[in-house]
């Protein structure tokens, strides 16, 4: 049986929706998405889980406002020369994101940027492509692409995949394989990000 005085204290916490995502972050952050629950949120705000749905109508909310969150953190440099250069900061920036909020960038990472922060975002990227030479449909299909490389770089280090393949144990059986994973290290990540940057805007027109 719930402690009358304890609930009576609860009721009084003033919440806001700000505070709510904030605590969310950082409750993914600390012990990842699936242990995530509004009574565990609810734990950690020391409020009754119902106070809750006065600010968000339900746990996807959560995530949507997180996602916003992140996204509003990247920084558009107009003072940066050059389209290619513009969408270079903008990936190094999403990249620190993954590296940062590994388990955060999980939810980014499979949520549609369908909100009005998200939208505005994908149309200041069209913005700097608008700078180059490529026709509309060529820059909706480079902002499509540029967005599957950025998610998935940001998988593999939110993941660790590079990591995890320092940890396994030789194969005997496949000493080609066994040769590359050497250059699969935490060092070698900056230039593996680069290189499959340079390709991508390669075929960018100056």
């Amino acid at each position: 049986m719930s402690n009358p005085d304890e609930n009576k204290l609860k009721n009084k916490i003033k919440l806001t929706k700000e505070s709510i995502i904030e605590s969310a972050m950082a409750l993914i952050e600390e012990h990842g998405i699936d242990r995530f629950s509004l009574r565990k949120l609810a734990q950690k705000l020391n409020c009754e889980a119902m106070s809750i749905y006065y600010h968000v109508k339900n746990k996807e909310q959560i995530f949507a406002e997180i996602v916003d969150s992140l996204i509003l953190k990247i920084e558009f440099n107009q003072s940066i020369d050059g389209a290619k250069a513009q969408l270079k900061d903008i990936a190094y920036q999403w990249r620190r994101l993954s590296q940062q909020y590994p388990n955060i960038f999980l939810i980014l990472a499979v949520h549609p940027l369908d909100s009005e922060i998200g939208q505005n975002f994908m149309h200041h990227i069209l913005l700097i492509l608008q700078q180059t030479n490529l026709s509309a449909k060529q820059a909706s299909h480079f902002l499509r692409v540029l967005n599957y490389y950025l998610i998935g770089a940001g998988v593999d280090e939110a993941k660790g995949y590079h990591h995890a393949a320092q940890k396994q144990p030789p194969n005997s059986d496949d000493l080609l394989l066994n040769s590359a994973m050497a250059f699969w290290t935490v060092a070698d990540q900056d230039q593996i990000f680069e290189l499959g940057l340079d390709i991508l805007l390669s075929y960018m027109p100056d």
